[in-house]
């Protein structure tokens, strides 16, 4: 919600069920972080491992759930199809499974991490925050909501906007073997599919400091994985992925207008007071537009009414397209290639070598030369 794309806290988000690339990593060795960071980032390292290592320190394999008479008969189930759904990743998808789900983790909570967002109170801009291995990153995960809302409160004290967005599932990049979690497992067989195969393209493929094309990307893969999943099984589920992308996609242009709308405010000669006074008109003509579009374009669809009826402000803005930024780039290259995966994969890996700005570059030639339909996976 992913800037990002959008997430929302006690609710599916239309972004990828609320899939963020967590951050927590970063902070493996804390040796290092003593000598690169002061105390507060000492603090928020040792949180980072404390969390991740809970979550190895309760993983159960998935087989012996499923062998096991106490396991809940809908759990066994849920579990024997994201067996399936990993196998045909590395099968079909050739993305690299290893010992990833193969083990479940109950973390007693809805949500495995809370992400906090962040953007000075007159820009879009997210705040970034740099980490080892990873780079620069426009959030940061906390295991604990509490943390992350202190976070946000400090960042608030200092003038920010924030934004705190609790996180169904993160990919650990291949530092660990990510197990299933409750916070996902029970995921309809369409969203299911959609986030194992987000997650295990992060593990097969990540840039440094390019988040836009690493979230984009997975969705991408994620969307021609889900397609080639239902093809055989259930054509009308395909048909429900595209009208759910064209949505998100619709979606998420229209509140860029609005970003850009707030970013050209920004740049206006007034007072902090007749700006932050413009502002929020702004963002109420965001709300009032978003519920007359729903009522006659959108058929009430109900995917982002939380998200839109809850605090509005830059940081939230500023997460928008994250997850959607490249995809008509990235599909288009896949056409380009006959829809042939490996070389779709080759591809992008090639993308992935390019300097920065030549793969912004090549990202937009795509586009331009994307049709103005935009639909995927017709």
């Amino acid at each position: 919600m992913a800037g990002s794309g959008i997430s929302e806290s006690g609710k599916k988000s239309g972004f990828s069920q609320q899939r963020w690339l967590l951050t927590v990593i970063a902070g493996l060795s804390l040796p290092l972080c003593l000598l690169l960071a002061g105390c507060s980032e000492i603090r928020y390292y040792h949180q980072a491992w404390q969390g991740q290592w809970q979550l190895i320190k309760h993983r159960e394999p998935v087989t012996e759930l499923v062998d096991n008479e106490q396991t809940p008969l809908a759990l066994k189930r849920q579990l024997q199809l994201a067996q399936q759904l990993t196998l045909f990743a590395q099968n079909n998808l050739k993305l690299p499974v290893n010992g990833n789900f193969q083990t479940f983790t109950d973390t007693k909570r809805p949500f495995v991490v809370w992400n906090v967002f962040a953007a000075p109170q007159f820009s879009t801009t997210p705040y970034q925050w740099c980490y080892p291995w990873l780079g620069c990153l426009s959030y940061r995960g906390y295991f604990a909501e509490q943390a992350a809302q202190q976070e946000a409160n400090q960042l608030d004290a200092e003038g920010y906007d924030t934004y705190v967005a609790g996180i169904k599932a993160y990919s650990t990049l291949g530092w660990f073997d990510d197990p299933l979690l409750n916070t996902f497992i029970y995921y309809p067989e369409l969203e299911l599919a959609n986030l194992i195969f987000h997650e295990l393209t992060h593990r097969w493929l990540y840039v440094k400091d390019d988040v836009d094309f690493n979230e984009s990307l997975a969705t991408a893969v994620a969307i021609i994985g889900v397609e080639k999943w239902f093809m055989d099984r259930q054509p009308q589920a395909v048909d429900r992925l595209r009208q759910r992308y064209q949505f998100d996609l619709e979606f998420s242009r229209w509140l860029l207008k609005y970003r850009d709308q707030l970013e050209q405010l920004y740049q206006q000669p007034l007072s902090s007071s007749a700006m932050a006074q413009q502002k929020q008109q702004l963002l109420a003509k965001l709300t009032a537009d978003y519920q007359q579009k729903r009522q006659q374009q959108w058929h009430n669809q109900p995917y982002y009414d939380h998200w839109i009826s809850s605090q509005l402000n830059n940081a939230k803005l500023a997460t928008v397209a994250t997850y959607y930024r490249w995809v008509p780039a990235l599909l288009s290259l896949y056409e380009q290639h006959q829809r042939d995966l490996g070389a779709f994969m080759s591809a992008c890996q090639q993308l992935a070598q390019q300097p920065y700005q030549q793969r912004q570059n090549t990202l937009l030639a795509l586009i331009a030369a994307t049709s103005s339909s935009n639909n995927p996976i017709e």
